[in-house]
């Protein structure tokens, strides 16, 4: 498949809406105990975490396969810490090596900020990623426990 890779910023966030919504489909789906969350949590609420840091300071990779967006990978720098915070990938396209490719290149554009520390967070429920971030050695290092209100 003949793809190509396009870095960008927070002005081409909207291109990805209909893939994070995917993704977004898939923790709800998954999560054990936060389904009313992710079935409740927008592409806009989302990136509005994003519109408080510099430009400089956030990345956005999206796959393109004949022009049609097919996967992505927003990271961001905040200080020392570097983090992938949203990583997507259509199906026909994992197993090809293409999604480590983006957090290598991620992890590349954190070092040149001078990240001393770098993280990913996993939903619960999707823990089938854990092998694929250990393999790129990101480890388990604490749970996040969240009060479900109920």
């Amino acid at each position: 498949m003949d793809w190509k890779i396009e870095t960008s910023g927070r002005e081409r966030l909207d291109i990805i809406k209909p893939l994070w919504e995917k993704l977004n489909e898939i923790h709800r789906h998954d999560s054990r105990h936060f389904r009313d969350y992710y079935s409740g949590f927008t592409f806009e609420e989302r990136i509005k975490g994003f519109a408080e840091l510099p430009a400089e300071d956030f990345l956005l990779q999206i796959v393109h396969v004949k022009d049609t967006p097919l996967g992505y990978c927003i990271s961001t720098v905040r200080g020392n810490d570097g983090e992938i915070d949203s990583l997507y990938l259509e199906e026909d396209m994992r197993g090809s090596g293409l999604g480590s490719h983006l957090v290598e290149q991620a992890m590349l554009w954190m070092r040149e900020k001078k990240c001393s520390r770098f993280r990913v967070s996993v939903a619960d429920g999707h823990e089938s990623v854990l092998e694929f971030y250990g393999k790129l050695g990101f480890l388990p290092r604490l749970s996040v426990l969240e009060y479900s209100g109920d």
